[in-house]
């Protein structure tokens, strides 16, 4: 299966293939993540309509253990993330994006070693 993923949307030098798909889908993570904690703020029951892509995006990441204490640092992280989208702003929400694979990038090596 070839995804075709326009590779031109992130920043200015050249990724792989592979971190422009983790690129995707954390920024569709942020995006989705933003949008239910919107609704949830103004009182929907959201607990049936989030979609995870954490499983994917820490798989292709790299990591290996995914202990319990990874998955609430993840979550916080993810809504913290979130917070930040500027859902009129694209450029603004792809920074946030990279933002994001770098705390992932740190919170690797430092898991790692």
């Amino acid at each position: 299966m070839k995804i075709d993923l326009d590779t031109q949307i992130f920043p200015q030098f050249k990724l792989s293939t592979h971190q422009d798909l983790i690129l995707y889908l954390i920024k569709n993570e942020l995006l989705g993540t933003r949008f239910i904690n919107q609704l949830a703020s103004v009182g929907f029951d959201t607990s049936f309509f989030s979609v995870e892509l954490g499983m994917a995006i820490l798989s292709l990441m790299g990591f290996k253990n995914r202990t319990d204490a990874l998955w609430e640092w993840y979550h916080g992280t993810v809504d913290a993330y979130a917070a930040k989208v500027c859902l009129e702003d694209h450029a603004a929400t792809r920074a946030v994006s990279f933002d994001f694979y770098i705390a992932l990038r740190i919170k690797l090596h430092t898991e790692q070693g």
